[in-house]
């Protein structure tokens, strides 16, 4: 009979002693309270993210818009390269486009290649046949005027590069003597 109550205190005490642990274990995950001059141990559980997400992007595009350029496509611009220099894959998106139509009096801006007589449309196209700029809208991302956007343009894997070009049309009674400038705003995202 001793020989069972002390196996039954031996029990109760080792009960005791893993709920303690246990409410120890547990505890470390809440706020608690370290007196002056005593030290405790703190879990800290952390996770790797890219502290550098970078593309680099060309700061200068100049390109022509003319009626008389054959194809659909209206716009002769360069090559535009953009180079991830990041490890992991990465989304550029234009957010905001700023235009300005100053010197094309008149003139107002469009959102597709369907523009009235007095309107300009512009946006930008991927690359499909390498050095060759495209002839077709079909594929256009097309620019918003002044006003936020979410327009994905590039998706790039790490350390990877897309081109683009500039493609547009413009209707029949825009000038074709003047200038306008066109300043997308690019954000660079994880993917």
């Amino acid at each position: 009979m001793k020989r069972t109550r002390l196996f039954s205190l031996f029990a109760a005490i080792l009960m005791a002693a893993l709920s303690t642990a246990g409410a120890a274990a547990v505890g470390s995950y809440q706020d608690k309270s370290i007196p002056i001059g005593s030290s405790s141990e703190v879990l800290m559980v952390g996770e790797i993210e890219p502290t550098v997400m970078s593309v680099t992007v060309p700061s200068y595009v100049p390109f022509h818009i003319s009626r008389s350029i054959a194809g659909e496509n209206k716009v002769v611009s360069p090559r535009i390269t953009m180079t991830s220099h990041s490890s992991v894959p990465v989304r550029v998106d234009v957010v905001y486009t700023k235009v300005d139509l100053g010197g094309l009096k008149g003139t107002t801006w469009g959102s597709s290649q369907n523009v009235g007589s007095n309107q300009v449309a512009i946006g930008f196209q991927a690359e499909t046949i390498a050095n060759q700029m495209p002839t077709s809208l079909e594929q256009t991302k097309w620019l918003l005027a002044n006003t936020d956007q979410s327009l994905n343009i590039a998706n790039l894997n790490p350390y990877g590069s897309s081109v683009l070009y500039v493609t547009g049309t413009l209707g029949a009674a825009v000038p074709e003597d003047s200038s306008f400038t066109v300043t997308p705003t690019f954000v660079v995202s994880k993917a």
